[in-house]
């Protein structure tokens, strides 16, 4: 088991200003009730449907919940973009060009949270530690199927950020 599995990873701790403030590992970060840094990524292919995934029933937050295309804590030092690329490649085998949408904090997750949104329409190759299985939806389709999911709160949060996205793209 690696450093990574087993929550050790070195991370920024940051304010609710998105300052770093310090470092700790990740599950001293959990434990302490610390914040810090996540890359959320929205994938939406050709039609207008956003990739979601269904986490891991072995995941330690919200198995098995639904979430965006990928998700993941910076390690020290990284940028929020770096950690995004990094994510999709390791949770879905994916690259694509990914633009900032957004940021928020999360306060029940103790957590700064920068969205990122993309287009992507080729395989996933997804990794079953961290991804049960892999679904389409329709802006449409969420909404109405949102109520009857369990869902993190990143994908209740990145919505207003990305639906207008999708938007855009679909009337371009």
């Amino acid at each position: 088991m690696s450093d990574y599995e087993r929550g050790r990873q070195l991370l920024d701790v940051v304010n609710e200003s998105d300052e770093v403030i310090g470092k700790a590992y990740e599950d001293d970060v959990a434990a302490r009730g610390l914040i810090c840094r996540v890359s959320f990524i929205m994938l939406v292919n050709g039609d207008g449907e956003l990739l979601l995934h269904q986490r891991s029933a072995e995941k330690r937050s919200y198995p098995p919940y639904w979430s965006g295309a990928a998700a993941g804590h910076l390690i020290s030092g990284e940028t929020y973009e770096q950690a995004a690329s990094r994510e999709m490649k390791e949770e879905l085998g994916v690259e694509a060009k990914l633009e900032f949408a957004g940021k928020f904090f999360s306060e029940e997750d103790r957590e700064m949270v920068a969205v990122f949104f993309g287009y992507y329409d080729g395989p996933v190759n997804i990794q079953r530690s961290e991804v049960a299985r892999v679904e389409y939806y329709a802006p449409q389709r969420l909404v109405e199927s949102i109520p009857k999911m369990r869902i993190t709160s990143y994908v209740k949060k990145s919505l207003p950020l990305v639906l207008p996205l999708i938007r855009r793209g679909v009337d371009a």
